[in-house]
């Protein structure tokens, strides 16, 4: 059975060419949770012995990174650029592990923040990406 080690995983950003191609955001410190999840559609009738469902369409859930932030990375001037512009943009996550798996998707940065700014500490930036589509799993 695999089992993934955190360290040495990316999030990449793309950069909307053809063909595709991904740059790693720099110092990245968490990649949250990745996935999707379905609501329920509530389908119960006055003749239903009991509640009734049926699956609503896939949602996917809001990831959140927290990087250590650099002005003069242009990565992270990309985020920036993406939050302020309302763009979609290609995302995705490199667990490289043997085996190696990708998460692909196309999202919207809904948060672009930085943290506090303190005295012996690290200025960090908070991201919150909400996935658009579906997501693809390699």
């Amino acid at each position: 059975m695999a089992t993934y080690v955190a360290d040495g995983a990316l999030f990449s950003r793309g950069n909307g060419d053809s063909p595709l191609t991904y740059t790693a955001i720099a110092q990245v410190t968490s990649i949250g949770s990745v996935g999707s999840s379905r609501g329920l559609i509530d389908v119960t009738n006055l003749s239903s012995t009991s509640r009734e469902y049926k699956m609503a369409i896939k949602d996917g859930q809001e990831l959140q990174l927290e990087i250590q932030y650099d002005p003069d990375d242009t990565g992270h001037s990309g985020l920036r650029t993406d939050s302020l512009n309302a763009v979609t943009q290609d995302f995705r996550v490199t667990m490289t592990d043997s085996p190696a798996q990708t998460i692909s998707f196309q999202g919207l940065v809904t948060n672009w923040t930085l943290g506090n700014i303190t005295i012996d500490n690290v200025v960090t930036l908070s991201v919150t990406i909400k996935p658009t589509g579906d997501l693809t799993y390699a």
